[in-house]
């Protein structure tokens, strides 16, 4: 008996640290690697960059041996051991819970007492439990299924669940860090497919999106077909509602094509470089969108002829531009057809004007007319 009990003992062991290591290494990896890089980005100043595998790895072993240490002092054997990973958990839980608004300085916030009252109640505790492990029972069964191994392993799973819940799980930021994370890695494609699915966002991953289509030469093609939020304000960051937090600004604006001094607002910066010949190609897909994205389709037809012929096919949010333009003014400053593109807007006009209830007609506009730059214009 005394040998199956401490098989049992081991077994349940091994299984916590495995569940541990396994939680705790792909927690880090997979979730929060890109808030721990503008991380420790902010707190070197730009000086360093975290490697989300040796960050991963390194971070995992620390906790880990933490643990060892908790147990060794404790000797916590029983119902009680997963508790000897709290204070390793506690710590993974604080360095993950990252603001979104870190640009303004590292703070820790509600940590400072925090912190250090759980460690207190954390000591308290295990000197009740010392004095309570001589007298707790033996469990009646052993292996995967005994009483003492489900319970470490439920109290596993619940502190896990705490660490998950406390740590920074705001979307939007996630998508903001790795999309910026990937552009500094060149991968514009990746930067442009984070989150695309998903109708959070703000100002910040407009802008983000933005420029990873324009380096992609699919600004034209492909930006309305994400949530968005903002007029042509958020093309440019401001370092107030439009933020960068890792990729630079400097790299930002020679992509368009100059950086100017003082800055300017963003179609003022845009028109400017556009005007004088110092703007990119992607400068001036940025500035027919900026137009789009103001609703200003008279100033969009113009622009257009000088980046733009006509005559050819078009990225298909500005065939779509066009067409509603054409519907709208009597007299048109550029005649524009799209037999295609024409039938479509017209099955979006019919359901516009369909006799169902407005929030279920909307739903349906969406569901159907969605990604097209219509929908943005009658109804954001």
């Amino acid at each position: 008996m005394v040998k199956i009990a401490k098989n049992s003992t081991m077994l349940m062991k091994i299984v916590c640290a495995i569940l541990f290591l396994i939680f705790t290494f792909c927690f880090l990896y997979c979730y929060q690697a890109d808030i721990l890089t503008v991380g420790q980005h902010v707190l070197s100043e730009g000086q360093t960059h975290y490697d989300r595998t040796i960050g991963a790895v390194l971070i995992t072993i620390v906790l880990y041996l933490l643990q060892l240490g908790v147990y060794s002092f404790t000797k916590f054997e029983r119902r009680t051991h997963a508790l000897t990973y709290f204070p390793s958990l506690l710590i993974l839980a604080t360095i993950t819970d990252i603001n979104t608004d870190i640009d303004r300085g590292l703070s820790l916030g509600v940590w400072l007492w925090v912190f250090p009252l759980l460690l207190v109640l954390y000591a308290v505790w295990i000197w009740l439990s010392r004095r309570f492990q001589p007298y707790e029972p033996d469990t009646n069964s052993s292996g995967l299924f005994s009483r003492m191994m489900w319970i470490n392993v439920l109290a596993m799973a619940f502190m896990f669940f705490l660490v998950g819940l406390v740590s920074n799980h705001n979307d939007v930021f996630h998508y903001r860090m790795h999309a910026e994370n990937a552009m500094l890695h060149d991968d514009f494609k990746e930067a442009s497919s984070v989150g695309q699915k998903s109708q959070a966002t703000d100002s910040s991953l407009t802008m983000i999106r933005a420029y990873a289509l324009g380096r992609q030469g699919l600004l034209g093609s492909r930006f309305f077909k994400y949530s968005l939020i903002g007029t042509s304000k958020v093309l440019l960051p401001d370092g107030v509602t439009t933020k960068l937090l890792l990729y630079p600004e400097d790299k930002f604006y020679k992509s368009l094509g100059v950086v100017l001094m003082p800055k300017k607002a963003a179609m003022g910066y845009l028109e400017f470089v556009n005007k004088h010949h110092l703007g990119t190609r992607m400068a001036a897909d940025y500035l027919l969108t900026g137009y789009l994205l103001d609703r200003r389709l008279d100033d969009f037809a113009h622009a257009i002829t000088q980046y733009y012929d006509v005559s050819k096919e078009l990225p298909v949010h500005y065939s779509e531009a066009l067409v509603l333009y054409n519907h709208m003014r009597s007299n048109p400053y550029v005649e524009y057809h799209n037999t295609v593109v024409e039938a479509d807007y017209k099955d979006f006009v019919r359901l516009s004007r369909s006799e169902k209830q407005p929030a279920a007609r909307l739903a349906t506009l969406k569901r159907t007319f969605g990604n097209t730059y219509w929908y943005y214009y009658l109804n954001k």
